[in-house]
């Protein structure tokens, strides 16, 4: 029942919102003229305040040095530890003893009880003031019966989605954006930043569909997702029939996994997989386009891509036509931006510096 506020006619009417978002992640950018700036935590802000913003009405534009997204997108990032220790300690959470544990275990679920309790906040004022409202993300959820249920959600499980949503909603996108600033931030990769900057120029500011159209802006995009996937886990799938696979046949029922990095690194369809190259994208292949599959295949597929691509179009747009250029500062060491899987990847140093200059 959550699929429709994601089409694309819908996400269509955050476009205000997510460029509004967009413009202040450039802004802060922008900022580094005189020191390095951390894109990873710029880029985590603004993926978090669009989602919050697009599904459930927080807005943060008053927060205007971003204290209290970052509080919350730290505490939301320090709870993911918690997700270990319930499923291996079963106990902890049936007796609610996590926050009194000591050392990083209770620190992860202290974060997550200040997680918990200003998604509650957010959910009550949007219950108040925005549940009418079905451009936001959370409405049918909250005015709609359950297909499955066959009722409505409860307030608890309201507030359980709302985390989903900032869980789910927002590191992915953080995490594509940033390995895509750090792409065009390599000095070896100075030419495919300004080719970038150039076509967005070329184009209106107001004018979304020539963005999506862009061939070079999707090229960048694309090869972003394929050189970084955002979740390189193995995702499960349950077979509903047989799969043979050469002189093995799988029968109906057998769980099997697919892993995106193994394909997106394919030297079969990607020659030099390990280079940033954009410009593969412009003479795309039907064999690329099947085995780039960022947002994973099927029914279980990622229904949120829609709202993903939107906001990577209005980031890049506004990032580039911001008037700064972007280079990875000499304080980086390459072993910092080795992604790490916490479900949604992260730079293994959990920081993007980048010196920022004016362009001519």
């Amino acid at each position: 029942m959550s699929s429709p506020p994601y089409s694309l006619q819908s996400v269509a009417l955050l476009d205000p919102l997510i460029k509004g978002n967009a413009r202040r992640l450039a802004q802060r950018l922008k900022s580094g003229t005189s020191s390095p700036v951390d894109a990873y935590t710029f880029c985590g802000l603004f993926s978090l305040e669009v989602i919050c913003q697009a599904g459930f009405a927080k807005d943060f534009s008053n927060d205007t040095n971003g204290a209290a997204a970052l509080k919350l997108l730290q505490a939301m990032d320090g709870s993911a530890l918690t997700l270990l220790f319930d499923g291996a300690l079963p106990f902890v959470a049936r007796f609610d003893i996590g926050t009194k544990l000591p050392g990083a275990i209770g620190d992860s679920y202290l974060k997550r009880e200040y997680w918990r309790k200003k998604s509650y906040e957010m959910v009550d004022h949007f219950l108040e003031k925005s549940a009418d409202d079905e451009k936001y993300l959370l409405t049918p959820l909250a005015t709609g019966v359950d297909g499955y249920l066959g009722r409505k959600l409860t307030h608890e499980e309201l507030v359980e989605e709302a985390m989903g949503y900032m869980f789910a909603g927002s590191g992915t996108t953080s995490s594509t954006l940033t390995y895509l600033l750090y792409e065009l931030s390599k000095s070896e990769n100075a030419a495919i930043q300004e080719r970038l900057r150039a076509e967005v120029l070329a184009i209106r500011d107001h004018d979304i569909v020539a963005i999506r159209n862009n061939a070079y802006i999707n090229a960048v995009i694309k090869e972003t997702f394929r050189a970084h996937p955002t979740i390189i886990s193995t995702i499960p799938r349950l077979l509903t029939e047989p799969l043979t696979l050469g002189q093995y046949t799988l029968p109906s029922g057998t769980v099997i996994g697919m892993q995106n990095w193994l394909h997106h690194h394919d030297t079969s369809v990607f020659p030099d997989p390990e280079k940033f190259i954009p410009e593969r994208w412009l003479n795309e292949t039907p064999e690329m386009k099947s085995a780039l599959t960022p947002f994973s295949l099927g029914k279980r597929n990622c229904i949120g891509q829609n709202l993903a691509w939107q906001e990577l179009y209005w980031a890049v747009s506004e990032v580039m036509r911001s008037g700064s250029r972007f280079r990875v500062a000499e304080e980086m060491k390459d072993w910092e931006m080795e992604m790490e899987d916490r479900f949604n990847i992260a730079p293994r140093g959990r920081r993007l510096m980048l010196n920022v200059s004016q362009v001519n």
